[in-house]
Parts: structure tokens; C-alpha cells; sequence
């Protein structure tokens, strides 16, 4: 089945490879591919993962279009900041990929350089040598009850993508888990501003549930997106549990999950 064409109306949605990574990144594309998705965002989870090694041709199985960075064991990197450098140097030789999702610095001990040169930065586009194609985002991540007096951490991040010229992936279970209204929480971010979702389901604490097993309003949430024009990456971002053991039956599950979404994003509902 092919990628439908970059012009296409609404957004794109993508497969995570997070969600098979125990599978060779060749079978994960062809999984994605004959499901029907228009895309992969790959996790950098080893330094191995650099131009040249093979990537081009999974991409032009699935093109992989957006990347995350190292979210842990930046030391296998040479530090926080060469894992950005690296993600960006290999975004930078795929064709199809323009977007990279970073987490923002931890408040551990361990971050304190990474967050000097983070809080200093103010073009990380730029300071990343980034080609003009490529776009940066931040993540929420799951946030701790707060003072009811303090300042929304929602805002806060937003005002950190602002200053660091990059946008927002909305991570919907992590609003979730975080004792957040989702619906609440996506009607705030500004649509110039959104640039990625990582989507599934949530309940308590348990997160990257498959939608539907879940407590979230993600039915609601879809047809937001559809309704405001949203046209960017929504990332189908499941736990490796959730999939069936065969191959043929884990295609099925995703198509159906797929095709869902494509009707709850035009859903006027």
C-alpha cells in the first residue's frame, strides 16, 4: 500500500517504532506500510542509528518523518546535547524527515549541564544545525499535582517553545496521567504551535494504552483536531503489549485503529 503524497489534506499519521521495537526496523516499516500509515516516527534508542546505515531504504518502505531523540542513557551518546546533535544529523540525510520531538531536560542532578545550555538556548533549529526543512518540538511529560497558586505547567512549556523557536508535541496520556482535562489542555495550544500528538489511551496511571481501553476523550480530542484544521503528525505511540503475536493479525489491529482516527478526525460530531 503506498504513503499517500505530502499535499494531502489533514494531518499525517504515523507509526511509532517505539511501539514494536523488540522487531527489526525493516519489519516495523513493512507492518506500518501495509496498514496503511503515512509514516514512522523513529526512536533513537542506540548511537548505531546514523546516516548510512540502511535507514534510507526502510524509508522508502515507510517514510520515516519524524524522529525522537534520546530520552534516556545520553552518556552512550557523549552527553544530552551530542544525542540532539546526532538525532538531528540523521533528520537532516532522510528526505522525508522534517521533525524531531525532544524531551526538555529532567530536573536531576545529572541534567544540571544540559539544562545551563538549554535554558541559554534561543534557536535550537540553528543551534543544532538543522537543515531548513527540519522543525523541533518539546513533549509534555507527566507533571506532579503543583501548588493550586502556581503557574500551569502548560503554559510554561509553551512559553519555552516560543523562546526556543520550536513547537509542542501534545502527548495526550501524559496530560492524561498528569490529572489533566485533555480537552481542557488542547483547546489552549495555539494551532501554529502544535506540531506533533503522540496519541493513545491512558487510565490512572497507566499510560500508551490502545485507545479505547483507556479513561481519555480521545473521539472528542480527534474531531477537535479535524475541526480547527489541524494538519501536522498525530503518532499512534502504543506499549509493545498491546499487539497481537502474529504479524498478519497486528496489521489488522492497525488498520482498524487507523481507520478509526480518520473518522473521528472528520467526525463534525
Amino acid at each position: 500500500m503506498e504513503s499517500p503524497d505530502r499535499d494531502q489534506a489533514g494531518p499525517r499519521i504515523l507509526l511509532s517504532a517505539g511501539c514494536l521495537f523488540h522487531l527489526p526496523l525493516e519489519r516495523i516499516a513493512r507492518i506500518g506500510r501495509d496498514a496503511g500509515f503515512d509514516g514512522m516516527e523513529l526512536i533513537m534508542n542506540s548511537p548505531d542509528l546514523v546516516p548510512g546505515t540502511g535507514l534510507e531504504r526502510i524509508s522508502e518502505v515507510l517514510p520515516i518523518r519524524s524522529l525522537h531523540a534520546p530520552f534516556r542513557g545520553w552518556a552512550a551518546w557523549g552527553g544530552h546535547l551530542a544525542s540532539w546533535k546526532m538525532t538531528t544529523a540523521l533528520a537532516n540525510s532522510l528526505g522525508p524527515a522534517d521533525h524531531i520531538t525532544m524531551h526538555p531536560p529532567g530536573s536531576r542532578l545529572a541534567n544540571m549541564i544540559s539544562n545551563r545550555w538549554f535554558e541559554k538556548a534561543y534557536d535550537l533549529p540553528l543551534l543544532l544545525d538543522a537543515k531548513g526543512r527540519i522543525r523541533f518540538s518539546l513533549e509534555n511529560m507527566p507533571w506532579a499535582e503543583g501548588s493550586p497558586f502556581g503557574r500551569d505547567p502548560l503554559d510554561k512549556l509553551m512559553d519555552q517553545c516560543r523562546d526556543k523557536n520550536v513547537g509542542l508535541t501534545f502527548d495526550v496520556c501524559h496530560m492524561g496521567v498528569s490529572g489533566r482535562d485533555v480537552m481542557a489542555a488542547i483547546r489552549k495550544v495555539p494551532l501554529d504551535l502544535l506540531y506533533n500528538v503522540h496519541f493513545s489511551d491512558a487510565v490512572g496511571y497507566t499510560e500508551h494504552l490502545t485507545p479505547g481501553a483507556g479513561a481519555l476523550p480521545l473521539g472528542e480530542f480527534l474531531a477537535h483536531l479535524g475541526k480547527v484544521g489541524y494538519s501536522r503528525y498525530i503518532t499512534l505511540e502504543l506499549e509493545p503489549g498491546a499487539f497481537p503475536d502474529d504479524e498478519d493479525a497486528t496489521v489488522a489491529f492497525l488498520i482498524s485503529l487507523r481507520e478509526r482516527m480518520q473518522r473521528q478526525l472528520a467526525s463534525q460530531d
